[in-house]
């Protein structure tokens, strides 16, 4: 019986669960993740290739089911809970993972943020989520759906819309559109310091406003002139009119003025619920 609680859409269908496991890249080098194992159809599809799968899985009542996988199968591991309080050096302790799963929609947004924040290890993941959210994380300057979010992703991996999904293919179909999202963290960003996120969700913060107003209020009128004669900035620029790499140079502008010292990150996991 699925929960309504817990967003659960299942994908029954082996030619989609075979095709996500395809594209993802998967093979017998990996140590996979699976967010969401279910009643374990996409986990089939891994284990025909991976070579070593933790399935995780947050509903008690598919644990049974799950375990008589792992008991068929010597290169599966199922771990009873919730993604987002296990560590990922509960999955390795010296190398890499990959990370796969249809995930609950309304809890897309923490587990794309604990996948960025994890990315010293996860060398790719790759997600089912509401079509909405992805077209949010690909978006470019100068739209509507550009904001923070959409930074933080595209400064820290390579994000793509790899394909898209019928409701059909999910049990109970969901009311929303669905995409397969390609997340890969790039090598030079891993280990980013943790203040650019939260500088960037600060330039985010007032988005009717210019991005003088957010950076004035937090860092002073003379710091932010200076900023601004360094970037070339017209005084109306807004924070969505700048591509991901310029969020960059204004941070380490700011750190080289000591605008930052003493400033705590707080992590990607503010963008949850900031609207940013």
């Amino acid at each position: 019986m699925l929960k309504k609680g817990l967003s659960q859409h299942l994908i029954k269908d082996k030619n989609v669960t075979d095709k996500m496991v395809r594209l993802a890249g998967i093979t017998r080098d990996d140590v996979v993740v699976e967010i969401g194992a279910g009643d374990g159809h996409l986990t089939r599809s891994l284990l025909d290739k991976a070579g070593f799968v933790y399935a995780v899985e947050v509903d008690r009542e598919f644990i049974p089911r799950l375990l008589e996988l792992e008991h068929d199968h010597g290169n599966l591991r199922v771990i009873s809970g919730d993604f987002l309080r296990i560590p990922f050096s509960e999955f390795t302790k010296d190398g890499s993972i990959k990370v796969i799963g249809n995930i609950p929609y309304k809890i897309t947004a923490p587990i794309l943020l604990k996948i960025l924040e994890g990315r010293e290890v996860v060398e790719s993941a790759y997600v089912t989520m509401q079509a909405e959210v992805a077209r949010r994380i690909v978006s470019k300057p100068f739209t509507k759906t550009y904001g923070g979010l959409s930074v933080v992703c595209q400064l820290l991996a390579e994000v793509e819309i790899v394909f898209y999904l019928k409701a059909s293919v999910f049990f109970p179909p969901p009311k929303v559109e669905s995409a397969f999202v390609g997340i890969v963290p790039k090598e030079e960003k891993k280990a980013v310091d943790r203040r650019l996120i939260e500088f960037i969700r600060i330039c985010f913060r007032n988005r009717r406003k210019h991005l003088r107003y957010a950076l004035s209020r937090e860092y002073g009128a003379d710091i932010v002139n200076g900023l601004y004669e360094s970037m070339k900035f017209s005084p109306t620029v807004r924070a969505e009119e700048l591509e991901p790499a310029r969020f960059e140079e204004m941070f380490y502008f700011l750190c080289r003025y000591g605008a930052l010292i003493g400033k705590e990150g707080g992590g990607i996991g503010t963008f949850v619920g900031r609207g940013a």
